[in-house]
């Protein structure tokens, strides 16, 4: 699904159930916005029932899969370290579960471990990444400026025997809804387009109507 379906579905509900003076009340734009709120909130609670159950594959009906090129591959004895471009940043989950996995497009069996960058000192130390062969990535964000990379994957030891250029790593990851374009595909459960919109609807009719007289006067409730 495009996330243009997705506000669209939003715009057929409300032209059905509302009357046409009221509809002109929301802009295309007003529901865009309060779709992507109820998206990324429908993700948390995903998210917090997972937690609750010690389950956390329900997220993984919310992601998408990305094939990304290894770039800048550096080949140490048998094994290759490297960098991915990611295409959006990944939902802000606790302990990075926006990305739910990271593997070898040629054998999915080779996942990369997750490696928080507070933890890479550490690792050193110990000689964790010496002794420790199994690949991993970690995530960096860099928001220096327009024309920055801004969302890095690190990957590492992976084994030379997978590495034929040019090498493609599949990344499977939840993106927030306000950071696709509106003809992007976009990843919902099956049966949630109806919750959501709903959630949508709801928070459409809390919302004050907008104030469109010129009198420098703001629109407030009891005024």
């Amino acid at each position: 699904m495009k996330k243009i379906h997705l506000v669209e579905l939003v715009s057929d509900y409300l032209a059905s159930e509302m009357p046409e003076d009221m509809i002109s009340q929301y802009h295309p734009e007003i529901i865009n916005k309060f779709l992507e709120s109820a998206y990324n909130q429908a993700v948390y609670m995903t998210w917090l029932n997972g937690k609750k159950f010690s389950d956390y594959s329900q997220l993984d009906a919310w992601t998408m899969t990305y094939s990304l090129q290894l770039y800048n591959p550096v080949v140490v004895g048998t094994i290759v370290n490297g960098n991915l471009r990611l295409p959006y940043p990944p939902m802000q989950l606790p302990n990075n579960m926006g990305i739910r996995q990271v593997a070898m497009s040629t054998n999915e069996s080779v996942v990369f471990a997750y490696l928080d960058n507070s933890a890479v000192a550490i690792f050193n130390e110990l000689d964790v990444m010496t002794l420790d062969p199994t690949p991993y990535f970690r995530l960096e964000q860099n928001d220096s400026g327009a024309g920055t990379e801004s969302h890095i994957l690190k990957v590492g030891k992976i084994p030379i025997v997978y590495y034929i250029p040019p090498a493609i790593v599949n990344v499977k990851m939840i993106v927030p809804l306000d950071r696709v374009d509106d003809y992007d595909d976009i990843a919902i459960p099956a049966g949630q387009e109806d919750f959501l919109v709903k959630q949508v609807i709801e928070l459409l009719r809390t919302k004050m109507p907008e104030d469109t007289s010129n009198d420098m006067v703001a629109n407030r409730p009891n005024q």
